[in-house]
C-alpha cells in the first residue's frame, strides 16, 4: 500500500504566512466596507473642489458584495457618490464652478455603475461559494470498501458510489461499458 506524502499544507501547497491570514480575516470582518467607505469620503472632503477619489469607491463596494451581503454593498453605491457630491457643494463650493445638475448627474451615473459592479461582483460570490462547496465535498477524504467500492457516508453508513456522489453533487449516472468491459462479456458470451 502507497501513503500519500503531503508536502506542507493540506492541499500540497506551501502554508500561507499569519499576517495573511489577519489581512484576510480583516477583509472579510463585515465592518471593513465601511470604514473604506469611511476613509475614502474623508480623503475626499480633505482634497480640493476638482480633486475626487471615485475609483475609491469600487473598493469598498466590492468588498461588501463579496463579503457582505448585496444590500449593503447598494446602500455603500448610493451612499458614497451622494456623500461625494454633497461634501462638493456644501463643503468645496463646486457648485461655483460647475453646475449642480452636472454633479447630480456625474453622480447618479457613478451610482448606477457601482450598482451594476455590486451586483455583478456578490453573484459571483455566491458562484464562487457554492462552487468551492462542491469541490470540498470531492476534496476531503472518503472512505472506500476496498471489495465493492461502497463510500462511507457521514452517518457511517456504506452508500454505493453512484448514490454517494450523487446525493453529494447533483450528478446523474447512467449505464454504460468501457471498450475493454465490453470485449471481455462479449470475450465470456462466445466461450458459452
Amino acid at each position: 500500500m502507497i501513503d500519500s506524502v503531503q508536502i506542507s499544507g493540506s492541499n500540497g501547497t506551501q502554508p500561507e504566512p499569519q499576517w495573511f491570514h489577519s489581512f484576510r480575516d480583516a477583509l472579510r470582518a463585515p465592518w471593513t466596507p465601511f470604514a473604506l467607505a469611511v476613509i475614502f469620503v474623508t480623503l475626499d472632503f480633505f482634497s480640493g473642489p476638482l480633486i475626487q477619489f471615485p475609483v475609491t469607491f469600487v473598493i469598498s463596494v466590492a468588498l461588501a458584495a463579496w463579503y457582505g451581503t448585496l444590500r449593503s454593498a447598494a446602500f455603500l453605491a448610493v451612499a458614497q457618490p451622494a456623500l461625494n457630491v454633497l461634501i462638493a457643494i456644501v463643503v468645496k463650493g463646486a457648485f461655483l464652478i460647475v453646475p449642480v445638475s452636472i454633479l447630480a448627474l456625474n453622480a447618479g451615473i457613478r451610482a448606477v455603475v457601482l450598482l451594476i459592479l455590486a451586483y455583478f461582483i456578490h453573484r459571483s460570490a455566491m458562484q464562487s461559494r457554492v462552487l468551492a462547496r462542491r469541490v470540498g465535498l470531492l476534496r476531503d477524504e472518503i472512505p472506500v470498501c476496498f471489495e465493492c467500492k461502497k463510500i462511507q457516508d457521514e452517518s457511517a453508513d456504506w452508500t454505493p458510489f453512484d448514490v454517494y456522489i450523487s446525493r453529494h453533487t447533483g450528478a446523474r449516472f447512467t449505464n454504460s461499458l468501457c471498450p475493454s468491459c465490453k470485449e471481455s462479456i462479449v470475450d465470456s458470451s462466445e466461450k458459452q
